[in-house]
């Protein structure tokens, strides 16, 4: 059986780890770039917003922007998502990276109504029983049942209401690759800043 495969298995199995919820953010953020609110307001470019309405609308409900790691986090826990479906939204994040131009342009709060709503309609596709909106509201702590429910059919209408996740193996390599290359940095690290008693037998700890 592909040693990825296996590995996988494990990490799916397991409570959403630090390594997993660095990687899920680098990868929205990667959908496209945001700029600061206070950057359109010098400008004057607020219609450059404007010019992106296919993306999820931005909200009338914002005083402060957390960061996206922060929120991620914060999300995933309080909604107790599991890690197979955070790790299936990123089928979404991709394909909705290759579907918006490149000269695409988010607000300060774009990532996090992307992640927001793609965690949603995840939750909701492969989960017979999922979570109502009127719960999202309460954990996001950033939008209103409104803003979360356009959020949701404007990203539906972006992927072509087309939900299926047919790019899961790639996404799993990916993932395998990343547990493996922080075992072996958190590995070297531990032999070099700790020498055991000849004696002792060397335990190395797994990441999972």
């Amino acid at each position: 059986m592909d040693p990825s495969f296996l590995l996988f298995d494990k990490i799916i199995r397991k409570p959403i780890s630090s390594y997993l919820l660095d990687y899920v953010t680098i990868e929205f953020q990667s959908i496209l770039p945001c700029i600061k609110e206070d950057y359109f307001t010098n400008n004057n470019k607020l219609s450059s917003i404007n010019n992106h309405s296919s993306l999820p609308s931005p909200p009338l409900s914002i005083d402060k922007v957390i960061p996206l790691r922060s929120f991620i986090e914060s999300i995933v826990t309080k909604s107790h998502t599991d890690t197979g479906t955070l790790i299936s939204s990123l089928s979404y994040a991709r394909r909705l990276k290759k579907r918006l131009s490149r000269t695409s342009k988010g607000m300060e709060c774009t990532h996090h109504r992307i992640f927001l709503a793609t965690l949603i309609i995840t939750t909701k596709y492969l989960h017979d029983t999922a979570l109502k909106n009127k719960y999202w509201v309460a954990y996001a702590g950033m939008f209103t049942a409104n803003e979360i429910n356009l959020m949701e059919k404007q990203l539906l209408q972006l992927l072509n209401y087309d939900l299926e996740i047919d790019d899961f193996y790639s996404i799993m390599e990916d993932i395998a690759h990343i547990y493996t290359k922080e075992y072996h940095k958190n590995t070297n690290a531990k032999a070099i800043s700790y020498s055991p008693p000849w004696d002792s037998p060397l335990l190395v700890s797994s990441i999972l």
